[in-house]
Parts: C-alpha cells; structure tokens; sequence
C-alpha cells in the first residue's frame, strides 16, 4: 500500500449526478481524478498567459516606441489579461473547489480572453493596408481551438464559449470602425468601410469555422474524459479519486453502485509489471495476493478491514477496504509534532493488539512503519489505530519464504527494520523482529526522529545490525518516564532472544504504564476537535 493510504482525507461523500439529469453539469459526470486535473489544466492555462502577459507588458515599456510594432492590444487589455489570468490560476490551486462551478469559470474566462485578444480590431481602420490586417487568421480563434483541445467541458458548452469569444471579434470590428469613422471626413469614412467590408465575410467564416473547430475537439476530449471516469469501475464499485500511489499499486476512494457505504480500492497498476522479468511480475502479483488473504482472515479492530477482491478484465489485482478518517502516523508526527508518552502508550497498545493476532495466526507483518499505523476516528471513537499494509506479511514456513523473498535482498522500510531482516537472517524473523520495528515506530512518535540517522538505505541497515540506539529520553522534548524508555530500548535488542518477543508481552508492560499515564477520552476528544473536526463543527 502507499507510505500514505488517505493524505489529508477529507470523507466527505463524493456524488456524480448523470450527465442527462436536469441541470447537473456534464463535468459533475466526470470522476473526481478528472475533475481535478481539469482545474489544474484551466490553472496551467491561466498562468502561462499571465507570465506572457507580464513580459510583453514590460516590452512596452522597455522597448522604443518608434521600435514598437502595432500588436492588436493595448495596454489596458494586457492590463486585464493578467489580472484576470491571476485570478483563474489562484482560484484553480484551492483545494475542493466545487464540480459545479468549473464549467462557468472556464467559461467565463474563455470569453473575457476572446474579448480581449479580439481588441486587435479595435485599431484596423489605422493601419495602412485593411485587407493585409484582416487577412490573417484572428487571434481569438487561436485561442478558442486551443482551450476546446485542453479544457474538457461538453462541446455544447464549447460550442456557447466559441460563440462568445468569436462574437468579439465581428463587435470590435464594428466599434472600431465607428470610432475611426467619427473622426474622419465623409469621403475617407465611406472608403474606410469600403475596404474594411470587403474583408467581413472572411472574418465571419472564420468565427464559423472555430465554433466547428471547437465542437469537434470538445466531443474528441470530452469522449476522452468520459471513457476514462467509464473505465475506472472495478467489480461493483466505481473509482472516483486517486487518494495515493507507491511503488507496489495505486490506492482509490470509491462507492458501491448500489449501497451507501464509502471505501477505499487498492490495486497494482495496470503498467506495474510492464518492463519487468516474468518471475518479478508473478512475486508481484503473488505478493499481492497475500496481502489480500492475511489481511482479510485477521478480525482485530485495529487491523484494517478487507470487503471484496477480485481480478479486473484487464488482469489486475484489487482489493476493497473500509475508507479511514484521518491520517497515517508519518504524516501526523511531521505536522504536529511528537505525541505525548501517554498518547503513544494508548497508540502503541493498539497496535499490539492487531499483531498480536497476526502473530497467532502465524504471520509476520515485516513493515511495520508510521505510514502505516493510520490513526483515525471511527464513528465516537478518536485517536482508533488500524495497521495497513499486510503486503509484506509472510508464513512462518521456510519453504514459502524462500520463494517469497527472491526479489531483492531486503524486504521492508529500512529506518524501521529489525538488525535480522537488515542482515537478511530470514529464518530469524519471527514476532520478535515485529516488536523491534514497533520500537522505531514508537521512538518516532516520542522524538520525531527515526532511531538512526543514515543519508543511505545501506548505512540505515548497518546501524541497526551494529549501533546501540540512544536512549529515546535524550532526544525527547517531553519529560519521558525511565519506565518507558526502558521499554522502548527493550524493544531494540539487537538479540532477538534479549528483545521483548511478542506483541502481547509488549502489550502487558504497556498496561502498567498505562495505569500510571493515562490518555483519556477527553484529552483525545479536545485533540481532534482542535486540529482535525469534523464537517460541518
């Protein structure tokens, strides 16, 4: 699973309304992954125009005026351009900006830019030869094509933009024609409008051909778009937003079609095995698959909980999991800071308790890590540990292992791995090896540091095998108690055997601290209402 299964989740529920429904938007009918990245393209757009914008702006006035070219705008408009450019890219770079409101922002901006690259005619009548001007092809068609090949709106939509972009380009030719006729004799007037009319038809079948243009690309990449949201079903349930993605698969939030319930989809990418060797792509999928059988036979609370798995048509891998409320433990300790001991005793106890079935059950977990220990609220439950990531999860059988472990020489996080894995004593591993990492995890969560300061994968992995690890105490900004720092360095014996050798006889010394260091509901509750409340408090 990724280092982080939900970055800063908001929970709330997503809907997508039918395009057909009366007055919901087609956009609303594109998954959430699109919807988003159709922001961040209007945001791209907007903020190329505006660094164009700037530059020419500063020519006008670093460059001569007896130098300076007629270039159709002046600088009002280039003025407004980057105003208005700076605006749209701000605006786009919020987080969870409503679907809704998409198609009116690129809209309206589609239009403010025609209209204002259309002022190009503003100046025609005084230029020396109309018919040369006017024989180009006019700037707001450029523009209009462009932003109907990027934008994916419904190319009805495209089509009332093109409209109203183009319309600028006939309306300032006549406005401009007015005011220059204003100030001119009768007889220059009439052949002003002579020579400038001649060339009105070709304007005008030019509007017409970029509202065709625009039309047949928004059906080109809206189609697009909607395959895409069409394609992102798997089994009974339909992806809405890329939540994560690491180096073994993508996690997605999804819904069921017919019930109510949220969740979270994990699976291995389609390119995943493309490029690789025919035995790495079966440890792959193999290592997958158990992921999925471990995690789906442990019934803890604090093991995240397995609905459905199953193969996509196109040979995928997936699995269905309760959708969480919070955030990972990495995450929580780089914005917040370190816990409190008696938080991290609370915490630490119910992580005991998932690899404590684990560990009956005969599995190992091997990448037990802050990223993944999820620290969420579960209905009028705060401060509730479930354990991700069962990826690594191996049976205590030599002979599954040796085949299970061919893919490189060091399976897990090196910052949290035990000085047996780091050493590749596979046989060793054992529960043992998953109270050590447990250790890491709880020196993290005290100190904000991992164990071991390392600038490489392999000098991490010597310090575990070698280094004696300094007492979390000494780097602690809190008063930490002796009992529990001898708990801790406990936990990072080098020698298995030293070491405390299960989840439950971890889980015992954690209880007596946890008489004399209590984390109460009320300290949890105010925790959470403070720094993460829920929707709508």
């Amino acid at each position: 699973m990724p280092d982080r299964q939900i970055e800063k989740l908001d929970v709330q529920r997503t809907t997508q309304p039918s395009e057909d429904h009366p007055g919901s938007s087609g956009f609303r009918g594109l998954m959430v992954e699109v919807q988003r990245d159709s922001y961040r393209r209007l945001s791209w757009i907007a903020g190329v125009l505006a660094g164009i914008g700037l530059l020419v702006f500063a020519a006008h006035f670093i460059v001569p005026a007896e130098h300076q070219e007629h270039v159709g705008i002046d600088v009002r408009g280039r003025a407004a351009m980057i105003v208005l450019s700076l605006v749209v890219f701000f605006t786009c770079r919020l987080r969870n900006l409503p679907p809704e409101w998409f198609p009116v922002m690129a809209l309206v901006y589609e239009v403010a830019v025609g209209a204002i690259l259309a002022t190009e005619f503003l100046a025609w009548p005084t230029l020396g030869v109309a018919g040369d001007f006017l024989l180009g092809v006019p700037r707001t068609s450029l523009w209009v094509v462009f932003f109907a090949n990027v934008v994916p709106l419904r190319p009805r939509e495209h089509v009332i933009g093109a409209l109203g972009a183009t319309a600028f380009d006939v309306l300032w030719f006549f406005v401009g024609g007015s005011k220059a006729a204003a100030s001119m004799t009768a007889p220059q007037a009439e052949q002003m409008w002579d020579r400038g009319l001649e060339m009105l038809p070709a304007l005008v079948l030019a509007a017409v051909i970029t509202v065709l243009l625009a039309f047949l690309s928004a059906r080109r990449v809206y189609g697009l778009s909607r395959a895409l949201s069409r394609a992102r079903k798997v089994g009974a349930y339909e992806l809405t937003d890329r939540l994560g993605k690491g180096g073994m698969g993508e996690v997605w939030r999804a819904r069921h079609r017919m019930l109510a319930r949220p969740a979270a989809i994990k699976l291995i990418r389609s390119d995943r095995t493309e490029g690789t060797s025919a035995s790495d792509a079966e440890y792959y999928l193999e290592r997958f698959q158990r992921e999925v059988q471990a995690t789906a036979s442990l019934r803890s609370p604090h093991t995240i909980e397995i609905y459905d798995y199953g193969i996509t048509p196109d040979r995928a891998f997936y699995y269905v999991m309760e959708l969480l409320d919070g955030e990972d433990l990495d995450g929580l300790i780089k914005d917040h800071g370190p816990m409190p001991p008696a938080r991290v005793v609370y915490i630490l106890r119910q992580m005991c308790h998932s690899l404590a079935e684990a560990h009956q059950a005969g599995l190992v977990h091997r990448d037990i890590k802050p990223a993944n220990v999820f620290l969420c609220r579960l209905g009028r439950d705060v401060d509730f540990v479930k354990v991700l990531d069962f990826g690594l999860v191996k049976k205590l059988k030599a002979m599954q292992e040796a085949h299970l472990t061919q893919v490189g020489t060091f399976a897990g996080t090196p910052a949290f791995g035990s000085p047996e894995a780091a050493a590749g004593r596979v046989n060793e591993l054992g529960p043992a090896s998953d109270v050590y990492s447990v250790g890491c995890v709880a020196y993290w969560l005290l100190t904000g540091e991992t164990v071991f300061k390392a600038t490489g994968a392999m000098e991490m992995l010597a310090s575990h095998i070698r280094d004696e690890p300094v007492p979390p105490s000494e780097r602690c900004e809190l008063d930490l108690p002796e009992e529990l720092d001898r708990v801790i360095l406990r936990c990072l014996e080098k020698d298995p055997e030293a070491r405390i050798g299960s989840a439950d006889e971890l889980d015992a010394l954690l209880e007596e601290l946890q008489l004399v260091y209590p984390w109460t509901t009320e300290e949890a509750l105010a925790w959470w209402n403070l720094h993460r409340p829920e929707p709508g408090t």
